[in-house]
């Protein structure tokens, strides 16, 4: 993978476009650590790709640190399965000295199986996050690691978005002009009174 200096410059956010992708993988890291919430950590990403209107530079970040995102929660999804898989069922005892075996051999096994996938989990995600911090160091220092394939996901997708917002815009645009037009005066009945006036005065005549 090559690495492409990109030239400092500010976000659409409001802040220099390094520090918002620094914020982009250190939030979606830390929210991946929570259990279960971490399911849902590549929805930052999402967030920032949406909100920025200029920096390609984060729009390119934010679609990293999603593809990260989703391939971790996609490894905690497979996990638990297998947990849940390989985690032997108790059968319903016919006395009590079957139950006390069942148990016995249910927390032996079932031992074995959720230390064994703990640790698996840790030393993954610990790798994980050994590549977002790879991936923070360069995006702050306005270094672009050219991933093969993202560059055109970041493309199409901020095509999309743009379709999105120009529609929006147009929408928004044409409800405001219709709602500021003036509806046309009514001559003929301001011309009534008018006529009257006239009449009454023939006859004072």
């Amino acid at each position: 993978m090559k690495t492409t200096q990109i030239e400092p410059h500010r976000s659409s956010l409001g802040m220099d476009a390094n520090i918002a992708a620094v914020i982009i993988w250190v939030a979606m890291a830390g929210i991946a650590w929570i259990p279960f919430l971490g399911w849902v950590s590549w929805g930052v990403p999402i967030l920032f790709f949406v909100l920025e209107k200029e920096s390609k530079f984060i729009k390119y970040q934010a679609i990293m640190a999603l593809i990260v995102g989703v391939v971790r929660a996609g490894i905690s999804i497979v996990l638990q399965i297998l947990v849940w898989i390989l985690t032997p069922r108790i059968k319903e005892p016919k006395n009590i000295w079957e139950a006390l075996e069942a148990i016995d051999n249910y927390v032996n096994k079932s031992w074995g199986i959720w230390t064994f996938f703990s640790v698996l989990s840790v030393i993954i995600a610990i790798a994980i996050t050994a590549v977002i911090v790879y991936f923070i160091v360069m995006a702050y220092g306005y270094k672009q690691v050219e991933v093969p394939g993202v560059g055109k996901i970041t493309d199409k997708a901020s095509e999309q978005i743009d379709k999105i917002n120009t529609n929006s815009n147009t929408n928004t645009n044409a409800n405001q002009a219709s709602q500021t037009q003036t509806p046309p005066e009514n001559t003929e009945n301001a011309a009534k009174p008018e006529e009257k006036t006239e009449g009454s005065e023939n006859k004072n005549d």
